[in-house]
């Protein structure tokens, strides 16, 4: 693994109510993640899953050096509240926690809570909750905010975090106001990411000069010969009348990264021999994958790294089969 490139894998957040005990698998792939030397793990936010600042309590719990990377999503808890809970786990474990900011993809979990705000709307609402939170996280005297969305008087609420142990911002996606809340408030720039050349043409031309750093979210498929990888990728794989539909209807999304993945995954299910839309047209999973030999993945990874990506966001990696197959991947971005 290359010393600049940060892994973060995701950790599996099961839908409530639970039926079992999730807490043995959760944190057995905490302890994996960190042995394996991913810096941090993916908690992800909906209204279905388990809460993900308890998530992230169980992965500090378990694990001595890992960053939770929580989904944040401002209408779930008022900014005092959020920046209390951070800084209250910060100061537990003396661990920073990581916030990856979401706004909404899911038209129906909006409409369920009614919010108002169209898209521009809820990323000009992100950026000033992220800057009240940031402002909370720095100032030792009491926080006075009069801003659109957000007013405090004289609040004080001892959150205030020393520099190294304060959140980065990863701000995902690749809209003209997710671009416009990553150069705001943001540190890490992330998407699911287009064949290597288009990338190279779109979201990465237009980040070049940030400041931010920049990331991708892939899943990888690799053994060691492509047969083997193509074999475990498309075992069961099915594309039917209905899925081909919502993925001609996700062109239209309101979000920029579904319409772009959308259109490549009309346009052929494989692109460069390499990245593959298959399942993102099913709709098990929102990220494209990269299939083939080790050699295959390694070297169409390292044209993203070499395009200024250091943070490398993985789906699904879970058991120790799937951590060594992803190490054989890394190992080869050294050489």
């Amino acid at each position: 693994m290359t010393s600049q490139l940060e892994v973060i894998g995701t950790a599996t957040v099961p839908w409530l109510p639970p039926t079992h005990d999730f807490r043995p698998g959760l944190a057995t792939l905490a302890r994996r993640a960190e042995e394996n030397g991913f810096t941090g793990l993916l908690v992800f936010y909906d209204h279905m899953v388990l809460d993900p600042w308890t998530v992230a309590g169980l992965l500090l719990q378990e694990t001595s050096m890992l960053v939770p990377l929580v989904a944040m999503q401002p209408y779930t808890m008022p900014p005092f509240t959020a920046a209390k809970t951070i800084a209250s786990l910060t100061s537990l474990y003396h661990r920073r926690i990581d916030l990856n900011i979401i706004t909404g993809a899911a038209p129906e979990e909006l409409h369920q809570i009614g919010d108002p705000l169209d898209h521009d709307g809820r990323y000009a609402r992100a950026t000033e909750y992220v800057a009240l939170l940031q402002r909370l996280f720095g100032a030792d005297e009491p926080v006075t905010w009069n801003g659109d969305h957000y007013r405090f008087r004289n609040l004080r609420i001892n959150t205030r975090l020393p520099e190294h142990l304060r959140p980065r911002v990863f701000v995902p996606g690749s809209s003209t106001a997710g671009q416009a809340l990553a150069n705001r408030v943001g540190h890490v720039t992330i998407t699911h990411p287009e064949p290597v050349d288009r990338f190279a043409q779109s979201f990465a031309a237009t980040r070049k000069d940030s400041g931010l750093d920049l990331g991708v979210r892939v899943g990888l498929v690799a053994r060691p010969t492509a047969e083997e990888a193509w074999a475990v990728a498309l075992d069961g794989h099915r594309v039917d009348r209905a899925a081909r539909l919502r993925t001609l209807l996700k062109r239209e999304s309101e979000s920029d990264w579904n319409r772009r993945l959308a259109r490549l995954a009309t346009e052929a299910d494989v692109h460069d021999e390499v990245y593959w839309t298959g399942l993102y047209s099913t709709g098990r999973t929102g990220a494209p994958l990269l299939v083939g030999s080790y050699d295959q993945v390694a070297r169409y990874l390292d044209r993203y790294l070499a395009l200024g990506v250091t943070k490398l966001l993985l789906t699904k990696v879970d058991t120790e089969h799937d951590f060594r197959h992803t190490n054989a991947i890394l190992t080869r971005l050294n050489s």
